[in-house]
């Protein structure tokens, strides 16, 4: 990913460790480190990654790596240095699609996810999405267009974007399909299918992505 702007910069995406759910009561979306095993939560669907979806790496790639994330969440924040790693080590071996999940409880998610997808809209969104983590405690308008001049954006079509409200429909049928999936928490993540929730390690992580290589 580190399709950076040398000014700006740093990790970002997200993070996890194998945890097929319990159903139960829906649980309010949440920002966690590990995920909270002393509560139920709804069982995790697999599902094909809307193919618009911003994606690194080839589509017929071995290992799918689908990332539901919240751009002001700080375990994502984590879990986007060790997707950095995944890309490294793995290159096109996998191939990372990026979803959307602002969680209510963060001011300027919703906003920032319709950020990142106004800079998608002309290329780059990797690049906002770098410059988001990296600003987590800077994510209001302002700053906004701010990265987005610094990134070379036609910062016009930018705040029209934003102005207009294009990508909110989109962010809102993200977050609809992660609560139809089961997704309570951020980060979480499928590779091939499974479910995977929580910051974890990249070595965890690769664990889960040997395996799927293998099979």
């Amino acid at each position: 990913m580190k399709l950076r702007a040398p000014a700006l910069l740093a990790a970002a995406v997200v993070f996890s460790s194998l945890n097929p759910a319990l159903a139960g009561d829906e649980p309010t979306p949440d920002c966690d480190k590990q995920p909270k095993t002393a509560r139920a939560q709804p069982k995790l669907i697999s599902a094909t990654p809307r193919s618009e979806a911003p994606a690194l790496g080839p589509r017929d790639a071995q290992v799918t790596v689908e990332v539901w994330s919240d751009f002001q969440c700080p375990f994502c924040q984590r879990g986007a240095t060790t997707v950095e790693g995944l890309r490294e080590r793995y290159g096109d071996k996998i191939r990372i699609v990026f979803r959307n999940m602002p969680l209510p409880r963060h001011e300027h998610a919703k906003l920032a996810a319709a950020a990142a997808m106004a800079a998608h809209e002309q290329g780059k969104f990797w690049q906002m999405h770098d410059v988001l983590f990296d600003n987590q405690g800077a994510l209001d308008r302002a700053s906004l267009e701010k990265y987005a001049k610094a990134l070379g954006l036609d910062v016009a079509s930018f705040r029209r974007a934003l102005d207009t409200k294009a990508w909110d429909n989109y962010v809102e049928a993200d977050r609809l399909e992660a609560q139809r999936r089961g997704i309570v928490g951020t980060p979480t993540f499928f590779i091939n299918g499974t479910g995977v929730t929580g910051a974890q390690s990249l070595d965890t992580f690769a664990t889960h992505i040997d395996a799927a290589l293998k099979r």
